[in-house]
């Protein structure tokens, strides 16, 4: 193939912009704009290698439809989703909502012992139990839900927090034994709601 003249290139890049921003304009803010740029040139290179850019009106259309295809494998080559899968998660989030909405990533380091112990499954773990944990940590914040403020407190304070009822008391502003008499209170009322829900 013949090398590329390096104006006839320039003269054609505006259009490679053009044909990014209005691709991007659909795209969430994590897609970098470079990379469909740095793929649009490449796209726009195939083209005047095949075709060598005289042909006017005629290579104009031929040329953006080799850089939109080469934005367009670029964005597929990000995706870490299947095309199928991506069109099928496309579908249920316009479907629930009426409008496609953002995604939302969460790390893992984000996540609470808490979370992690009722959201994710160890690997040598049993899924049965991994299920029964579940819905015994489910029935426990139902539970809590329904808990006074305060008793509500002492317990995450203590138990999710792994904070000690001396340092609660300090934090509440009562003495440590009026913190024991919460807790223990709090305990029997959990006890009781979660065998009513089980029952």
């Amino acid at each position: 193939m013949a090398p590329v003249c390096p104006q006839t290139l320039k003269s054609y890049l505006p259009l490679v912009n053009q044909i990014v921003a209005q691709i991007a304009r659909r795209l969430p803010a994590n897609v970098l704009r470079d990379d469909l740029l740095a793929a649009g040139v490449f796209g726009l290179l195939d083209s005047l290698r095949r075709n060598g850019g005289n042909g006017g009106d005629t290579f104009e259309w031929y040329a953006r439809m080799r850089i939109r295809g080469a934005v367009v494998d670029e964005l597929r080559a990000q995706d870490w989703l299947s095309r199928r899968r991506r069109a099928a998660v496309t579908a249920a989030r316009e479907g629930e909502s009426g409008a496609a909405r953002p995604t939302c990533l969460v790390s893992l380091h984000d996540l609470t012992p808490v979370e992690e112990q009722v959201h994710l499954v160890a690997e040598d773990e049993d899924p049965a139990a991994a299920l029964e944990a579940r819905e015994s940590y489910r029935a426990l914040f139902r539970a809590m839900e329904q808990l006074p403020e305060r008793e509500r407190q002492i317990v995450g304070m203590h138990y999710f927090d792994g904070v000690k009822l001396k340092d609660i008391g300090a934090h509440l502003g009562v003495s440590e034994p009026r913190v024991s008499q919460l807790h223990a209170r709090a305990l029997g009322r959990l006890k009781i709601l979660i065998q009513r829900a089980a029952a």
